[in-house]
């Protein structure tokens, strides 16, 4: 989108029937992104990082701003809403427990809090260039290519991870089998346990409420409760706070402390690098997440979104928010849809909410510390048990079991060993899918004989039954796809059954064809080699067709070149080299076809008829290159073509010619225009002398006025050479469509 389209859409908005609405939505949302800022900063935050929690809530919330100004003021959905991930987040967490596990023991608390922090901005800033490259290069469809249980699997292990992480924002305590029984003491387990309530209130509510103000409803009434049941309990705020039951204290002051250059000096850069699988897990997942999002903002809204474009607003976006230490933010799918539906579905939405998170970060967060942590983590909690009912429960009954089975095994692995780990799993998981999935794809489109499909030269009757007899002699083979160690296997096994099956007549010939194949891998060309060693040993010529230059490259290098093995550029050419191999070695010279008069005697049970009809032909006799008919010339005559070959072919726009047909003895050429009026639709060429017999307008209007017996048989005739052309051709459909 230009600059001048862009201030006019963007002018378009600033009207009072959308200005409230969408100050209203962006307060609203302003709020919701505030809680996320909060949530997200406690979960990376908590443990020897408590301190500076604060500060994380700062560099959270100016990471929000950004991408969602950035989402806002880019996206090609006016209306789409931006800001912090819990997927990202989640990962981010993880990596900043490993980060306190790798530090020196000597390393103080600003050591490891600037470490993080730098962490954090390398990771959204590489996301975001990987966002904008692939925007760049147009690979937003990228995302159609990965398991979609895979992708379960990574949602559903990072519902997991949220929910431990909201019981150690509740508790303070990394939740463990080790940890289990602390966890369930009384005083921990009322730490807690109301948060687990709490979430389960957001699950049953909302699915009964689908209203913008329904989350921010139940967590101003979930504080209200809780300070409702201190009071009655005689608790203070400051009790409260010095008891752990308070995010605070929280200095009075701007949240946003970016980091100082000589705080660079205090990064420990071999746990940094350590975090590089963590880091690309980020990149995978959020890219994914966010192509996954912004389908569905466009099957929600019913309307078309540039994935690409949107990659690069959530590109832009997070480059700017990593150089400040922002964390991975891009459209947030749930807020968009309450835009569009409850709000104006403008781009001010967005602003505004912007404009709300820029304010409350200036102003300072003094109030932020009087918010409970079981408040905190109920929303955490319930974040992350949205994702585990979604994977892990509703998709009991929509999916296959084996797909279920990996969304579990992956799930199983975070909780059991680690995310890092689940994440391998997962990978490797998204390769035997492909290979179990892909191995059932059958590799052969058709297996047919010459009794189904022939060349597209259109013989005698006497050579098609002779070829039909002697069909089964050619195996061809349609294949499809890209071929394989797996599905290559399975073609040599089929292949194999086939030359060695003494219920069928012996094989001369097996062609392959490729023009549907889109590649090879290196292992299927062993393959490709072991079938023409089968070939060679049984005496079988294999008859490759149409591969691709790539794939030809490859089978010359693969396959050492002998008199078995020939290559063809199409299918047609192939068959017809297979028929002209059958018929050589087959039918004794001058039995393939006799003259004209006796096959049109034949077809009609009367020599005599038939010599009256060729009465009113002309006889002629052409060489070898000569043009018969021209495409568009005037269709002033028919031929039958007694012997020789001819071709015809379609001259397309840009000098392209392709072979429709190429005929021999005993076929009519020219009818079709020559009944209908039409201009010539072909071009034909003598391939070979040939001699035909002319039929011109005058000579056939003097049959019908003379011989109308004659006009008659030629009708006849015809009819019965096309009608046993379209037998033919439907033949070849039908025998294809299989």
């Amino acid at each position: 989108m230009g600059v001048s389209p862009f201030l006019a859409e963007i002018g378009k908005e600033f009207r009072w029937a959308r200005l409230l609405p969408s100050l209203t939505m962006g307060l609203i949302i302003g709020l919701v992104e505030l809680m996320l800022a909060i949530s997200f900063a406690a979960l990376i935050f908590n443990g020897p990082l408590s301190p500076f929690l604060p500060n994380g809530i700062g560099f959270a919330l100016v990471g929000a701003i950004i991408t969602g100004t950035a989402v806002a003021l880019l996206t090609s959905a006016p209306g789409a809403i931006g800001g912090n991930q819990d997927a990202p987040a989640a990962i981010i967490a993880v990596a900043s427990v490993a980060i306190a596990g790798a530090m020196p023991p000597a390393a103080g608390e600003r050591e490891l809090y600037v470490t993080v922090v730098v962490t954090i901005g390398i990771a959204t800033a590489l996301t975001g260039l990987f966002f904008y490259g692939l925007a760049h290069y147009g690979l937003g469809n990228l995302v159609r290519f990965l398991p979609y249980p895979v992708v379960g699997g990574f949602l559903a292990g990072t519902g997991w991870l949220l929910v431990m992480g909201a019981i150690s924002v509740m508790v303070d305590v990394t939740p463990s089998l080790d940890q289990l029984p602390l966890l369930l003491q009384p005083e921990q387990l009322m730490r807690w346990l109301p948060g687990v309530l709490l979430a389960v209130v957001f699950v049953l509510i909302l699915k009964r409420i689908d209203h913008v103000l329904a989350v921010p409803a139940i967590v101003m009434g979930a504080v209200a409760i809780f300070y409702a049941v201190a009071a009655l309990g005689g608790q203070s705020v400051a009790a409260l706070s010095a008891n752990g039951w308070l995010l605070g204290p929280f200095p009075d002051e701007n949240l946003w402390q970016p980091l100082a250059m000589a705080d660079l000096a205090l990064v420990h850069w071999p746990a940094v690098l350590g975090q590089a699988v963590n880091i690309g897990t980020v990149m995978l997942m959020s890219t994914v997440a966010l192509l996954l999002n912004a389908s569905g903002l466009e099957l929600a809204r019913g309307m078309d979104v540039s994935l690409n474009r949107e990659l690069r607003a959530a590109g832009i976006g997070n480059l700017l928010g990593g150089g400040v230490g922002g964390l991975v933010g891009f459209q947030q799918l749930s807020l968009s849809v309450m835009n569009e539906n409850v709000g104006s579905g403008s781009r001010l939405a967005g602003l505004f909410a912007g404009a709300l998170g820029a304010l409350v970060l200036l102003a300072g967060a003094s109030t932020l510390s009087m918010f409970p942590k079981v408040v905190l983590g109920g929303l955490l909690f319930f974040l992350g048990l949205s994702f585990l009912l979604e994977w892990l429960v509703e998709t009991w009954s929509t999916l296959p079991r084996m797909d279920y089975a990996v969304i579990l095994l992956i799930v199983v692995v975070t909780a059991a060993i680690g995310f890092m780990e689940a994440v391998g799993v997962g990978l490797l998981v998204a390769v035997i899918l492909f290979v179990i999935k892909y191995s059932r794809t059958e590799v052969i489109r058709d297996e047919l004989t010459c009794r189904q499909l022939q060349s597209r030269v259109t013989r005698s009757p006497g050579a098609r039954r002779i070829i039909e007899a002697a069909g089964d002699h050619l195996s061809i083979l349609r294949l499809q796809g890209f071929v394989f160690f797996g599905t290559a296997a399975q073609l040599v096994t089929r292949v194999r059954r086939r030359m060695e099956d003494p219920n069928q007549p012996a094989l001369r010939f097996l062609l392959l064809d490729f023009r549907h194949v889109t590649g090879s891998d290196s292992t299927a060309l062993l393959y490709f080699a072991k079938m023409a060693q089968l070939a060679e040993r049984h005496h079988i010529t294999l008859v490759l067709t149409e591969p691709s230059p790539a794939m030809q490259r490859q089978l010359d290098a693969g396959i050492a070149k002998n008199d078995t093995i020939r290559v063809f550029p199409d299918l047609d050419r192939g068959l017809e080299w297979c028929e002209e191999q059958l018929l050589a070695t087959t039918v004794r010279p001058g039995r393939v076809q006799d003259g004209l008069q006796h096959e049109i005697g034949r077809t009609l049970a009367s020599e005599e008829t038939a010599a009256s009809l060729l009465a009113y032909f002309e006889r002629q006799e052409l060489e070898k290159g000569h043009t018969l008919m021209r495409q568009g010339d005037a269709p002033d005559a028919l031929y039958f073509v007694e012997s020789g070959q001819m071709t015809a072919y379609l001259e397309q726009d840009g000098g392209k010619v392709v072979r429709l047909q190429t005929m021999r003895g005993w076929n009519v050429l020219g009818e079709i225009g020559f009944f209908l009026d039409n201009e010539r639709t072909a071009t034909v060429v003598t391939d070979a002398p040939a001699v035909v017999y002319h039929l011109s307008r005058e000579a056939l209007a003097m049959m019908c006025d003379k011989d109308p017996e004659a006009a008659t048989a030629l009708h006849q005739v015809i009819v019965r050479l096309l009608a046993a052309r379209v037998v033919h051709l439907v033949g070849a459909v039908d025998a294809l469509r299989r």
